[in-house]
């Protein structure tokens, strides 16, 4: 193969050159990326780059309303044009502002604090969707709900007199709703998704457009297809709104026609979705292909708005950075005097002590990673995406040549990488599940194995550089030793399939192969299984016993002519080591003064080897046969060719080189890397992290097909929005787009932990809710708490806390509290401190109570806490006590902690309700639905005690599970596995429908990241299922919770499900029996 050098400033990669180009774009284009508009008569408000600005309807340059370090969003002009209403971020968190609407000082209206930063398929809190028709109230979607953080309803905010906000009835909203021309209705989605990156959507968590009337109390569903419809604007007798539902499967504008019912198609882009639209005095704008579209109602025409952004772009300016956080990959010289950095794209060397930190690779535009530096020091080994793919290359260590390509074009990513002993050859795994090795000189390449039942990037070279013995998963799922043999191309199995291998390493000095092996059984009930040692194979049939007992005798010699002989034919060129294959996985034995454990990262050594435990590097003796501590703390290490030392990481930043013996601390030998500064060009860094998403969603998505997306069309048509981003948010934004092209859940955008963010100011709370009464405000409910519990503790609950619902609150911290202000104000900045509140059973002063109160930063887990009670109240009012309920927040760890939870306590319960609505998912949940399914085996009869069940906790009567369409992930499995164990009926909604996981890829070069979906859910039958479809209710069992009768206190599910379980109770169960009487065995006495 013909080398291909990289240049080496600047490798012409001609794609990533055209992202990273100068901007903005001409003039006839305008600026792109201007997000969440709004209009009113001639004038437009939007985001651009994370500040709002307004523009003219004709088009033109924009003005800048604000210039924040936080993103301000959702823009709305007042009704009458003088103010707009916007989320922001000026307060440490994200609340309700206001302005004038041709600029000025914002004003806070909201206080209480939101849930904090989420992810962009999280969206935002606090966000401002509508004004009351008369414009003396903000409608603003807050996520104050039991249901998660991600889960909002709609507060009306008082612009002018401030105060508390107030909420609507309407228990669950979006981000999308508007209010009619009288103000007493509201056009809405209940379900949200609108912030998911999942385009042509078609399963249980589909939205619907609602209208509530606020007068009535009633709802009515407008929509009912399976398409996606959301964001409904109430324009005189019309509602428009986004639906996806025509040929295309663009989201495009639509309008429904109250009078004659009739829905009509009004737009119909096909290259890019309608997004964020919003209705306001003159008309509907919304953002199209990153412009501005404008459409007039009474003609149903739309054009694109040619808007230009000038300024100064803060955020896309260059700058220096010390990048030694950023490290990703690193390796240490043969001698140890220079270390070798893979940093944020690019690769450094740096001194053990003196000297200076170099840029070795100097490409801004391209990303270098997973350096290596070779045994005899000539070479470092790199990739680098120059070429559009990550290909593999060499350099010189002095950079005395340009780099050389070894492997190019094959779209895989590699892991693993080893040099052989003798720097003549390169070893690898890779994503497609192969193992591979190149020889520099030649170019040879050697596919050693590939599997389809795991990866293959567990093995190590011997010392002759001759064999490489490696860890496959077998069929059976158990990971086996082999060795491949150079010399002869021959793969040799070495272990069995009956216990898990790992860890195999080669002794240097050509007598034992070493590995992990998991062959000790530890019985401890329910977490029962193997740990692991360290074992020894003999590599010859006649070294001997590597652990002959002690004794002060003369000692035998065999093992040492070996070893001679080996030496000595190393020195004389012939090879060094000599394996009899046959009988090895029998010359096994455990090394003694090793416990069973957890061990890995074996590194042998001339008189022992090293290895991982518990969090520390150990050295273990073959003389004195026992180990000892080298270092602790570490979170990564190299060693150098002669194993003599090694270069640690002990967090991020900080690297240090010390000898390899015992009783170092991981805080010797610290390397200066203050001059590990790199010049960051942020256009250029995030048209690299672009290409990045495009590539390793196509290398590691589940489906080397794409599903049938035409993945290079998509990454050319959002490509020339990458040249618009002004903020790290906008990037987020189109990569989202991006991969929402793959139409699958679980593909998302992960934002760097560089994202410009103010200071977080957190806010305490002090588990009550409150109303306005007159002058004061009365407290209305105080939530419920677990106060053993963190998440749980209510503060008004407390022990010496005499609070009750119906007091008012006359001061926090010796400060009047009047309705004229928030209350939440009082509390800002007190997360962590104790309060004085002050409260009345009357709105005075005179006779008020002053407690000493430690607030909590969050009531969400107060919120779930309370909800919980009440829907446990409720089943068990409706059954007279018979059936049981449980809910599960998710398949996670306080999923499991609520099932454990109430399991017990219930399984002597009739009938039980296992509750999955609003499950926000985790892991497979397997467990969960075994547990509620194990079938009573048999009971056990003790004197003086009654039966004893066998399990101990089984329910053995009818059950039912409850879903709808917040049921995500782990909360869509485990109704699946609940029918598929046939345990009882699912009642309800159909389910989010998210069943393909993500199990680690790798990250961007400024810490952002995707999550790629690596595995998808297939059913016993190997059909595809679930994923895009949801778990369906059983028939006749399909339960549509309205809002109207949430709001009212009705649980139809439940209701539903108590109905059904009481029914099935009227057929004849299992009944649990009584003690038998005592068996007769006496001679004669007739048997039992």
């Amino acid at each position: 193969m013909a080398s291909v050098r990289l240049p080496r400033l600047l490798a012409a990669f001609l794609f990533l050159a055209s992202l990273a180009g100068p901007f903005p774009a001409s003039a006839q284009e305008g600026t792109r990326l201007l997000r969440f508009p709004h209009i009113h008569e001639n004038s437009v408000v939007f985001t651009y780059g994370g500040d709002l600005y307004t523009a003219s309807l004709s088009g033109g340059e924009a003005k800048r309303l604000t210039s924040h370090e936080g993103l301000e969003v959702f823009a709305r002009f007042s009704p009458d044009g003088r103010w707009i209403a916007f989320s922001g971020e000026y307060a440490g968190t994200r609340q309700v502002y206001v302005m004038p609407s041709n600029g000025g000082t914002p004003r806070q209206l909201t206080f209480y604090p939101d849930v904090g930063p989420m992810p962009p398929r999280g969206g935002y809190d606090h966000l401002v969707l509508d004004w009351t028709p008369d414009g003396t109230k903000i409608m603003v979607r807050a996520n104050r709900t039991p249901f998660g953080q991600r889960v909002g309803r709609y507060y009306l905010v008082d612009p002018v007199n401030g105060g508390l906000e107030v909420p609507l009835e309407i228990p669950e909203g979006a981000s999308g709703a508007t209010f009619d021309e009288t103000g007493t209705k509201l056009a809405y989605n209940i379900k949200s998704r609108e912030w998911r990156h999942w385009k042509r959507y078609r399963a249980g968590r589909q939205q619907d457009v609602w209208t509530y009337d606020l007068a009535n109390h009633s709802s009515e569903r407008i929509t009912t297809e399976t398409s996606t419809d959301n964001f409904p604007m109430w324009i005189g007798d019309e509602i428009y709104f986004v639906s996806d539902r025509d040929e295309n499967e663009r989201l495009n504008l639509w309008v429904y026609d109250a009078g004659s019912g009739q829905q009509t198609q009004v737009t119909r882009h096909a290259e890019f979705d309608v997004m964020w639209p919003s209705r306001g005095v003159g008309g509907v704008v919304y953002e199209n292909g990153g412009f501005i579209y404008h459409l007039d109602p009474e003609t149903k025409n739309s054009r694109q708005l040619t808007i230009s952004v000038t300024g100064d772009r803060p955020y896309t300016t260059p700058y220096f950075k010390n990048v030694s956080d950023d490290v990703e990959s690193f390796d240490i010289s043969p001698s140890g005097k220079r270390v070798v950095f893979g940093a944020r794209g690019e690769i450094f060397t740096a001194p053990a002590e003196d000297g200076n930190i170099r840029n070795i690779s100097r490409t801004p535009a391209h990303r270098e990673r997973g350096v290596s530096w070779s045994p005899d020091g000539r070479w470092i080994f790199f990739f680098s995406d120059a070429s559009g793919d990550y290909d593999l290359y060499v350099m010189p260590s002095d950079r005395s040549s340009d780099p050389i390509r070894l492997v190019s074009g094959e779209a895989v990513w590699v892991d693993a990488v080893q040099w052989s002993p003798d720097s003549k050859w390169l070893a690898w795994a890779d994503n497609m599940n192969r193992l591979r090795a190149i020889e520099i000189e030649s170019r040879d390449l050697v596919e050693i194995d590939r599997t389809g039942a795991g990866a293959l990037n567990d093995f190590s070279w011997s010392g002759d550089s001759e064999w490489i013995a490696y860890a496959k998963n077998s069929p059976n799922t158990v990971s086996a030793i082999w060795l491949y043999s150079f010399g002869s191309g021959q793969r040799t199995q070495i272990t069995d399939d009956m216990t898990d291998e790992s860890s195999p390493a080669f002794d240097p000095k050509g007598r034992f192969l070493y590995f992990v092996s998991a062959r000790d059984f530890t019985y401890e009930g329910a977490t029962s299984g193997f740990e692991s040692r360290i074992f020894v194979a003999t590599l010859t049939t006649d070294y001997g016993h590597p652990f002959p007992p002690k004794s002060d005798e003369e000692p035998a010699v065999v093992g040492a002519e070996i070893e001679e002989e080996a030496e000595g034919a190393e020195e004389e060129g012939g090879p060094a080591l000599r394996i009899d294959l046959e009988g090895l996985g029998d010359r096994v034995m455990a090394l003694p003064g090793v416990d069973p454990g957890r061990y890995g990262g074996i590194i042998p050594t001339d008189d022992g080897l090293l290895f991982f435990s518990a969090g520390s590097l150990r050295k273990y003796s073959l003389d004195d046969r026992e180990s000892s501590e080298i270092i602790a703390g570490i979170s990564g290490l190299a060693i150098t060719a002669d194993r003599t030392k090694l270069l640690y990481r002990a967090g991020r930043g900080a690297f240090g080189i010390v000898d390899i013996r015992p009783g170092q601390r991981n805080d010797a030998g610290r390397l200066d890397l203050d001059g590990m500064e790199l010049r960051i060009d942020p256009k250029v860094e995030w048209a690299q992290v672009y290409h990045d998403a495009w590539v390793i969603m196509r290398d590691w998505f589940y489906d080397p097909d794409m599903h049938g997306v035409d993945w290079e069309g998509m990454r050319d048509r959002y490509a020339p929005l990458v040249d618009h981003v002004a903020h790290r948010a906008d990037l987020d934004y189109v990569i989202t787009e991006l991969i929402a092209e793959m139409n699958v859940g679980h593909a998302y955008a992960n934002s760097s932990p560089e994202m410009p963010r103010p200071e977080r100011v957190d806010l305490g709370l002090l588990g009550a809710e409150f109303e306005a009464s007159g002058d004061r405000y009365r407290i209305s409910n105080i939530f419920p708490g677990e106060n053993w519990h963190g998440e749980f503790r209510s503060p008004m609950t407390e022990p010496g806390i005499e609070v009750e619902a119906g007091d008012f609150l006359i001061a926090i911290d010796g400060e009047e509290v009047t309705t004229a202000e928030n209350p939440y104000s009082f509390l800002v900045g007190k997360a962590d401190r104790i309060v004085e509140v002050t409260v009345n059973d009357r709105p005075s002063p005179d006779g008020a109570r002053t407690f000493q109160i430690q607030p909590v930063t969050s009531e969400l887990g107060l919120r779930y806490q309370e909800w919980v009670r009440k829907n446990t109240a409720l089943v068990d009012s409706l059954s007279g006590g018979r059936i049981g309920y449980i809910h599960l927040p998710n398949t996670s760890v306080p999923g499991y902690r609520e099932l454990f939870e109430g399991y017990r306590p219930l399984h002597l319960k009739e009938a039980l309700i296992l509750d999955d609505r609003y499950n926000g998912g985790g892991f497979i949940p397997e467990e969960m639905a075994f547990m509620v399914g194990t079938p009573l085996l048999n009971y056990w009869a003790r004197r003086h005690l009654d039966l004893y069940s066998q399990p101990a906790v089984v329910h053995t009567g009818p059950k039912a599970v409850l879903i709808n369409g917040q049921s995500s992930s782990g909360g869509d499995a485990f109704p699946y596995y609940f029918r598929r164990l046939g345990l009882g009926v699912l009642i309800g909604e159909t389910t989010w429908g998210g069943l393909v996981g993500i199990s680690g890829n790798p990250a961007f070069v400024d810490g952002g990241s995707l999550s790629v979906p690596r595995f998808a859910f297939v059913d016993a039958e190997g059909d595809w299922a679930v994923e895009a479809e949801g778990v369906a209710p059983d028939p006749g069992f399909e339960v549509l919770d309205r809002p109207e009768n949430i709001a009212a206190g009705q649980e139809l599910i439940i209701e539903r499900a108590v109905q059904h379980l009481l029914e099935e109770l009227e057929k004849p169960q299992y009944q649990r029996p009584g003690k038998p009487s005592g068996p007769i065995r006496r001679p004669g006495g007739g048997g039992l």
